[in-house]
C-alpha cells in the first residue's frame, strides 16, 4: 500500500520486535513507523486484512516513557489508545496497532505481524 512517498508491505509473517526490525532491514526497508494519520490508517488496513496486530518501529527502550522512532527521532504524530501507554508490569517498551488504529504499548518479546516501509 502506498501513502505519499512511502510503501507499506507485509509478507504475512510474524516476529518479535528484534526479528521484525531485522526482517525489514534485510528487505531494504524499515519497520513501519507512521508519521501521520494517513500512514497509520494504511498500516491499520494491512493489519486488518491479515487479522493480526503489527509492531511499529517505535519504542521507549532507551528512555522509559519517551517513545521514539528507530532513528531516535521524537514522535511528531501518535495515536495512543485511551490510558496508553501504561507500561503494564514494567515490560512494555514496544508499540502495537489495534484493529481500531489506536496504539498500545506491548512487550517487545511478543510476536506480531511484520509490516515494513520502503
Amino acid at each position: 500500500m502506498t501513502v505519499g512517498e512511502k510503501i507499506f508491505k507485509t509478507e504475512g509473517s510474524e516476529g518479535n520486535f528484534e526479528t521484525s526490525k531485522a526482517t525489514c532491514s534485510q528487505a531494504g526497508g524499515l519497520l513501519a513507523s507512521p508519521r501521520n494519520s494517513a500512514e497509520n490508517s494504511a498500516i491499520q488496513q494491512i493489519a486488518a486484512r491479515h487479522k493480526k496486530l503489527p509492531f511499529l518501529g517505535i519504542n521507549d527502550i532507551q528512555t522509559e516513557g519517551t517513545f521514539r522512532h528507530l532513528n531516535g527521532e521524537a514522535l511528531g504524530y501518535s495515536n495512543w489508545a485511551s490510558n496508553e501507554p501504561n507500561n503494564s508490569e514494567g515490560i512494555e517498551d514496544c508499540v502495537e496497532v489495534h484493529s481500531s488504529g489506536n496504539w498500545n504499548d506491548r512487550s517487545c518479546a511478543e510476536k506480531r505481524l511484520i509490516i515494513c516501509e520502503y
